[in-house]
This record gives C-alpha cells, structure tokens and sequence, in this order.
C-alpha cells in the first residue's frame, strides 16, 4: 500500500469525529458535508448546511443574529477560501449547487438571499447596510445605519470584484460584469457592466418577460 491510501486512514477517525461534533453543534450538518480544518463558525447553533456543501479552509460563517437560522447553506453548495459570510442581526440564505468565491464578503444585515446555481467570482461584495451622513454636526458613526435585502435569483453569474449595494434584486440568469458596481434592481437575463452598472446587452435566446410579445 502507498502513503497516500495509509494518510488517508490514519485521517479518517478524526474527520468522523469531526462531523458528529458538527452535527452536535450546528443547527444542521447534512450528509456528505465537509466542513475543512481552520473554518471558523461562530454562533454554530444558526449555522444549516445541506447535503454535500463544502466550506472551504479560512472561511468564517458568523450568524450574529437572533433568527434561528442565521445562515443557511442548501444542498451542494460551495464556499471558498477566506469567504466572510455574516448574517449581523439579519439572515444570509444561500440555494442548491451555488458557488461562493474566495474572499467574497456577504453581510445579511438586511437579509441576502441567493438562488440556486448561482456563481459568485471572488472577492465580490453584497452589502446590505448603509450609514447615514446627512448632518455635519456629529459623527458619521453616531448617525445610525439604514438596511435593505439583497435578492439574487437562480442562475445568475457574478464576476470578480463586483459589489452589490442594498436593496437591489438581480433577476434571473443575469450577468453582472467584474468590477461592476451594481445600484439598482437587474432585469433577469440582462448583461450588466460599469460604475454605476448599467444594461450593456441582454443574453441569447433569453424568454421574454411575462406578457411580452415578439416583434
């Protein structure tokens, strides 16, 4: 027998050790989930996760909140090294066979909900909270903050860098360009780019929006 067959039994009663003490600890461990060494998971008893997700290395999942599920990760879904997924008194739901980046940073402090087969590029922002700054008389930090959702439907494919700001919802099978800094609501299957992000082309063979008709 090679070294590798052997590490791999000599690794296998601690990974089984592992998830039954994730299965204690977490609001929900599903089958075939791994969880990888050096995860952090703060506040575990909000924390769901399906049946074969991947929580990769350096990732933190921080459910912060009074929600009972705080965040939850569906079914064959993946999150990348060095992700930061906060739910910060709000809640982050994430859908079936999604893809979250390395580095990508989501805070549900409005609450984030992200479809199924949704591909986020690394180190892409979704934000949902805001600081107020209308008064010059005090402090930006002591003006208080205002939250909005953050809705990305099924199918939708975000490049590298992109940052989503509060209260918008991208519609389905969109495409948000890298770099693109996006505003306002995204018409499903709709290519978007830019700074502020702005419709650019709508893709191939696309269905029509509900009630339209062809030319």
């Amino acid at each position: 027998m090679t070294i590798k067959p052997l590490l791999r039994l000599a690794r296998a009663p601690s990974l089984l050790l592992r998830r039954a003490w994730l299965r204690l600890r977490l609001g929900r461990f599903g089958d075939d989930t791994l969880v990888e060494a050096g995860t952090r998971l703060q506040y575990p008893q909000r924390i769901c996760l399906g049946n074969g997700v991947r929580i990769a290395s350096q990732t933190t999942l921080r459910a912060n909140t009074e929600q009972a599920a705080g965040i939850s990760i569906g079914d064959h879904t993946t999150v990348h090294e060095s992700a930061l997924i906060a739910a910060n008194l709000g809640q982050v739901v994430i859908g079936r066979h999604s893809w979250v980046g390395p580095f990508c940073l989501v805070y549900g402090n409005g609450g984030v909900n992200i479809g199924d087969n949704v591909l986020i590029a690394a180190h892409t922002s979704i934000n949902t909270v805001s600081h107020h700054f209308e008064r010059c008389d005090i402090p930006i930090n002591d003006q208080g903050i205002h939250c909005d959702p953050v809705r990305i439907e099924d199918d939708v494919w975000i490049g590298m860098n992109a940052v989503i700001l509060q209260g918008v919802t991208i519609g389905k099978g969109a495409v948000v360009g890298a770099g693109a800094v996006v505003t306002r609501d995204v018409p499903a299957w709709s290519i978007v780019m830019g700074v502020p992000a702005r419709i650019v082309n709508r893709r191939s063979n696309a269905p029509l929006a509900e009630g339209a008709v062809h030319a």
